[in-house]
């Protein structure tokens, strides 16, 4: 799976896509192509570069440093369709050629940045012999044409037409000096074709120099920590940006999850309101960004390398056009079951399995799939407002409203008197606050009555 394809279905990952500041489109071709990593050595290498560029921008005195990167990787274009043909039969014209200069003269003013602040961890192939070629005159300037320094009969042949006082006599002048120009060209190009290999890997290099700092620098922004990679997860403040700047526009505060689990099934009951979606939600955006190799926004974040994350939270129909809620849901623990028997590594998110179903239905699907994942020791979360759940599992409880003691509450404060940590719980009593949280919302008083009286 590649980062494309995750935005698309996740919009918590869809956020940490907008909030990048990417300065390429090379370099947003290389993340959105970039792969959903399970090496753990190779994501560890991932995190550690963004460790270093964070190092970077926390040290007093590069400031210019990250201003001249920029600057130059806003001139950085995407030209692998041109190095591809390198070494082919193709003559470039002189819009590929100063494209291939462009670039490489970036690849070593980058190169000399990084070097500046003995910064080795982005290697790049040296460009100077290839700048010699397109650049005969050594301007340093990232223009190009085809030189009269590049033929002395070339000069000769413009030289002339210059002098040349007779229209005819500059025309067939002209005509000569293009075909000697077509010659420089098809003789640049079997020149240049020598460096495809290492303009190919500083391509490479910038667009991953250009991730990086993106990363970093979002790192920075949401004071998110380098994740360690162990057998278990353990989160501590976990946030969710998306969330916590929606509250925070409301004036309200995100509150940070604390949750450790193994490969293990885990119950959440909580009543409506209990933040028991936000949680699946923050825990799936969490996972990918680890093995997108992204910093967590937390204090302290410990975390396994899954396969796949597959999530049932009812907003992924557009994947299965045209069927129920409840088909989706269906077809969604199949596949979470079906995926673990074949012995990948799930971390399996399901929010309110079967809720739109009948309850005595509703609880026994709840009850088989969280027997199944205990069986195939899958790494699960499900989440229900169901109670009499029959599972051998460990189970959590949000707390929930907490209403003692405190003054009127109202339709507009409400969520200041939600506690949404989690406890440890042996009751599979889900907490009924359904009817208090309608009457708190001001709820028709004659509805609520009859809903009372059964």
């Amino acid at each position: 799976m590649l980062f494309k394809n995750v935005i698309s279905e996740n919009s918590s990952m869809h956020y940490v896509y907008d909030q990048l500041q990417v300065t390429s489109g090379l370099g947003r071709s290389c993340l959105l192509n970039m792969p959903f990593v399970t090496d753990v050595e190779a994501l560890s290498q991932e995190l550690d570069l963004v460790q270093t560029m964070l190092g970077l921008l926390h040290r007093e005195g590069t400031q210019d440093f990250f201003r001249n990167i920029h600057e130059q990787l806003c001139q950085l274009n995407d030209i692998r369709p041109t190095v591809a043909l390198m070494n082919g039969d193709t003559v470039f014209d002189d819009i590929q050629l100063f494209e291939i200069k462009k670039t490489a003269i970036i690849a070593r003013q980058v190169s000399g940045l990084l070097r500046g602040i003995s910064c080795d961890v982005f290697p790049m192939e040296e460009m100077s012999e290839l700048i010699d070629i397109l650049d005969p005159e050594h301007t340093g300037i990232p223009h190009f044409y085809v030189y009269s320094a590049y033929s002395e009969k070339l000069k000769a042949l413009r030289d002339q037409m210059r002098s040349a006082e007779d229209a005819d006599e500059r025309e067939r002048l002209r005509f000569q000096a293009e075909g000697e120009e077509d010659a420089v060209r098809a003789d640049l190009t079997r020149q240049v074709g020598r460096f495809q290999e290492a303009l190919s890997h500083n391509l490479d290099t910038l667009a991953h120099l250009d991730v990086i700092v993106a990363k970093a620098m979002l790192a920075l922004q949401w004071s998110a920590c380098h994740p360690t990679v162990t057998d278990s997860m353990d989160f501590r403040q976990l946030r969710n940006p998306q969330v916590d700047e929606v509250l925070r526009e409301q004036g309200k505060q995100f509150q940070p999850i604390d949750i450790a689990f193994g490969r293990e099934t885990i119950l959440v009951t909580g009543a409506n309101m209990a933040g028991k979606s936000v949680l699946l939600k923050t825990l799936s955006m969490a996972q990918y960004l680890l093995q997108f190799g992204f910093f967590i926004p937390a204090e302290r974040a410990e975390m396994m390398v899954v396969d796949e994350v597959i999530c049932s939270m009812g907003d992924s129909q557009s994947e299965l056009s045209g069927l129920s809620s409840f088909a989706v849901e269906i077809l969604t623990i199949d596949r979470i079951i079906k995926t673990a028997k074949r012995g990948v590594r799930v971390l399996a998110l399901v929010d309110e399995l079967a809720r739109t179903t009948n309850p005595e239905e509703g609880k026994r699907l709840v009850s088989a799939f969280v027997r199944m994942a205990q069986q195939l020791s899958i790494t699960a979360i499900v989440t229900t407002h169901y109670s009499g759940i029959h599972a051998d599992c460990r189970r959590l409880r949000v707390r929930g409203l907490q209403l003692e003691g405190q003054p009127a509450v109202t339709a507009r404060n409400i969520g200041n008197y939600m506690d949404y940590s989690l406890v440890e719980t042996t009751d599979d009593e889900v907490p009924k606050e359904a009817l208090t949280i309608a009457e708190l919302l001001e709820v028709d008083a004659d509805f609520l009555q009859m809903a009372r009286e059964r």
